[in-house]
């Protein structure tokens, strides 16, 4: 009888462990297979099994799609996988100094198009015509597609050509520009005084030496007795954060410029001291206002600290971070949306001007050579500066 009854319990015993067992095996399993560790076990059941055996470069561009195809399922166009060859132009593009046509686009991969938001000024693509908002649909014999569009941006920079050819379409019109290569230095500022005490900086995009020049730009113009500021913002599409915030800062008392918010719900707030720019400012944007320019632009309006004038802005109020996988390869991720001090993120609406006033497109691409009298928009923000300083 004892020693049934001990058998008994020693079954039971060994069917416990059993099934506790079991139940670990599948824990362990359904974890590494369904948090993404599939796509290891893919990668091995394929080099094991087809058949011939696997080139370094088949595993590669193996890696390479898998990576890709993963950040593309996130319909996120500012989102990009970057390979060996898509790092080293990221990086590229950073310099202050280097070859290509001057202009900034995004790629929007599900619609496979990529959209101008601003030819830099000077540049050669301002110099042939093209604008913000213009798709381009072919470059040289290549259509843009996802599969090519890399291969466009190669081709721009180091390609052999020196003019290349672009189809674009504005509107339901295609359009063909040749644009010749040069050696593009990058100079983000420029200023100039006004009659009346009205002084005007141009802001084309937000890099390295942006702030300082911004910095240069206020002495020399308040040095100059400046009653009022117009910031020109227009075709600028963005750039550094940190530069924008420290600017921002310049310009604004005491409190909030912009807070960020990440997928967890968490803000990260900047705040600006008391020092401020006090005089009357008009803000200057357009369709090419994007990103970081319309932080600067939303926080001002936000204040009421400035009468923003001129056409919608892009709407972008999404901030990307650069993550490394490998010392040559990398995810370019959107990791936070921005918002303005009142709360609202512009992200997909833009920021609507205070004064709504037009630009013809043949004009939109010359206005950094434009004189008051052939910019509206110049023009309303001195008029509405002129009176604000006679008050």
């Amino acid at each position: 009888m004892f020693r049934k009854k001990h058998l008994v319990i020693t079954a039971a015993i060994t069917a416990a462990v059993a099934w506790t067992l079991s139940a670990i095996v599948f824990f362990v399993a359904n974890i590494f297979f369904n948090n993404g560790d599939v796509l290891v076990r893919a990668r091995k059941l394929i080099a094991e099994n087809y058949v011939d055996p696997l080139t370094d470069e088949q595993i590669a561009r193996m890696n390479d799609m898998a990576i890709s195809a993963m950040v593309y399922s996130l319909g996120d166009p500012y989102s990009n996988y970057l390979n060996a060859d898509a790092l080293a132009s990221y990086q590229e593009d950073k310099k202050e100094i280097y070859k290509g046509i001057g202009v900034s686009v995004n790629f929007n991969s599900e619609k496979e198009e990529m959209t101008v938001i601003a030819p830099y000024d000077n540049s050669p693509a301002q110099k042939a015509g093209i604008l913000p908002g213009d798709i381009v649909k072919k470059v040289g014999d290549m259509a843009v597609t996802r599969d090519t569009y890399e291969a466009i941006l190669e081709y721009i920079k180091a390609g052999e050509d020196d003019e290349i050819d672009f189809v674009i379409q504005r509107g339901e019109e295609d359009l063909a520009f040749t644009v010749r290569r040069e050696e593009i230095r990058r100079q983000s500022v420029t200023h100039k005084m006004y009659d009346g005490g009205i002084g005007y900086i141009r802001v084309s995009e937000f890099i390295h030496n942006t702030k300082e020049d911004f910095q240069a730009a206020i002495d020399d113009l308040q040095s100059q007795n400046m009653q009022a500021l117009i910031i020109d913002l227009r075709n600028n599409p963005g750039g550094y954060a940190d530069t924008v915030i420290d600017m921002t800062d310049s310009l604004l008392p005491e409190g909030v410029i912009a807070y960020l918010e990440d997928n967890q719900g968490r803000r990260q707030y900047f705040n600006s001291d008391e020092n401020a720019l006090e005089v009357p400012m008009a803000v200057l944007i357009n369709q090419g206002t994007a990103s970081a320019s319309e932080l600067l632009a939303g926080s001002l309006q936000a204040h009421g600290l400035a009468t923003i004038i001129g056409e919608k802005s892009f709407g972008k109020a999404v901030g990307q971070s650069v993550y490394q996988l490998s010392p040559n390869t990398a995810i370019y991720l959107t990791s936070a949306r921005y918002f303005t001090p009142k709360g609202e993120c512009i992200d997909g609406v833009g920021i609507m001007p205070d004064i709504q006033v037009a630009l013809s497109e043949d004009l939109m691409g010359k206005i950094s050579l434009l004189s008051p009298e052939e910019d509206p928009q110049l023009a309303k923000a001195l008029e509405v500066l002129g009176e604000e300083i006679a008050r």
